[in-house]
């Protein structure tokens, strides 16, 4: 039988959702600048003694603070799952941590890609350098993703059969056609 989740609390309180909120605000806004500049002209020229384009550089400070903000938001992301999801404490811990993870491997691959253009001119023939620290930061919370993954399907597919299963009146038999 499913135990009650009765460890954490029904509703997120106001000042979380408000940081939360904010926090995803901020990282879309961010964005949304990021193209804007993209769009004014002579961006693309390349700064006075250096293989980088302007861009590469707003485009790297605007990656990082994108970055800063999830990771920022990683953890509060996890709360939200744990305070709206109802079900075994396993099976939520286990999906607030998978989000988690992903919102973390999200960040690793959005720095991977922004900031890219800024560093990798500079690196010339040991380019390839940058692709392989940036493998060494994404593997272990995506290992760490796909552990939790293959942990929880048992309890997630334990939960999800007897969800389904349950007729209106609470037994394991198939209703009756009318």
């Amino acid at each position: 039988m499913i135990d009650d989740q009765t460890e954490y609390p029904a509703t997120l309180d106001r000042k979380t959702v408000h940081s939360m909120g904010k926090l995803l605000l901020m990282t879309l806004s961010l964005i949304l600048l990021l193209v804007l500049i993209s769009l004014l002209p002579g961006i693309d020229r390349l700064v006075p003694g250096s293989p980088i384009t302007l861009f590469a550089v707003v485009s790297a400070v605007l990656t990082m603070a994108t970055v800063g903000l999830l990771l920022s938001l990683a953890p509060a992301v996890a709360t939200l799952v744990q305070s709206t999801f109802e079900g075994p404490a396993q099976v939520v811990d286990d999906i607030a941590a998978i989000m988690q993870l992903l919102v973390v491997f999200i960040a690793m691959i959005i720095a991977h890609r922004g900031l890219a253009p800024a560093i990798v001119p500079l690196l010339d023939e040991t380019a390839w350098m940058y692709d392989v620290v940036f493998l060494a930061f994404a593997l272990p919370p995506l290992a760490i993703l796909a552990i939790r993954v293959y942990v929880s399907l048992d309890p997630m597919a334990e939960l999800l059969a007897e969800r389904v299963t349950q007729s209106e009146n609470g037994d394991d038999t198939i209703p009756e056609e009318k």
